[in-house]
């Protein structure tokens, strides 16, 4: 049966912030606190928002002051995507045909709404999203599900009734534990086992999405 909702990622998914996120880690670990980034913390944080990035960046480095170092980092993202932003390929593509389709269209970010709003006014995407849910507007960061069962919630649709579109460890995990079906579409990270077993589908771009779609494989 045709699902009612269609609830975006935006970080990584929607757009190549992944890598600005990435690289803002790294310099601002390096240039304000002389710490070396490694994979292992970039893949740990990577979807997370709130208490929960904060709780693994203190895991790696528990002489930090989290909060700070999280806000500098968004900070030098928000100045970054302003003139970096890029969006994945086959997003232009799949919008207007989940919107010609009768999809009920959200996005839900880890990310502060100034960064989520700037991001899709830049990207000229603003009018597609119904709502828009953000890392500021809710407790529990991802894994944990409350970010998708909001938004779920103020699409008017049940969470089973939604596709989530990831493209992170955490963000696939959210998004199965509110009971959605997850497309995950991949950036760097491949997934393993466990979150294969997660994901309704894995797709290497949008564009895939779009075209399984529309030859009713989803």
């Amino acid at each position: 049966m045709k699902k009612e909702g269609v609830i975006f990622d935006m970080d990584g998914l929607m757009f190549d912030t992944q890598s600005i996120y990435n690289k803002a880690f790294v310099d601002i670990g390096l240039h304000d606190y002389g710490i070396h980034i490694t994979e292992d913390f970039l893949v740990a944080v990577m979807g997370q928002s709130g208490d929960g990035m904060y709780n693994t960046v203190n895991r790696f480095f528990p002489d930090i002051d989290a909060f700070k170092y999280v806000q500098k980092v968004y900070s030098l993202v928000a100045e970054r995507v302003k003139t970096d932003l890029v969006a994945r390929p086959g997003l232009y593509e799949l919008l207007p045909y989940l919107k010609k389709e009768g999809y009920k269209l959200a996005v839900s970010s880890g990310s502060d709404r100034s960064i989520v709003m700037s991001n899709l006014e830049t990207s000229g995407l603003t009018d597609y999203f119904s709502v828009v849910v953000c890392g500021d507007e809710h407790e529990l960061g991802k894994p944990d599900p409350e970010g998708y069962l909001i938004t779920a919630s103020r699409l008017g649709c049940d969470p089973k009734d939604c596709y989530v579109l990831e493209d992170s460890f955490n963000g696939v995990r959210s998004g199965y534990r509110a009971g959605s079906s997850v497309l995950m579409v991949p950036g760097d990270v491949q997934p393993d086992d466990e979150i294969r077993s997660l994901c309704t589908g894995v797709y290497p771009s949008l564009t895939q999405v779009k075209e399984n779609m529309e030859a009713g494989i989803l």
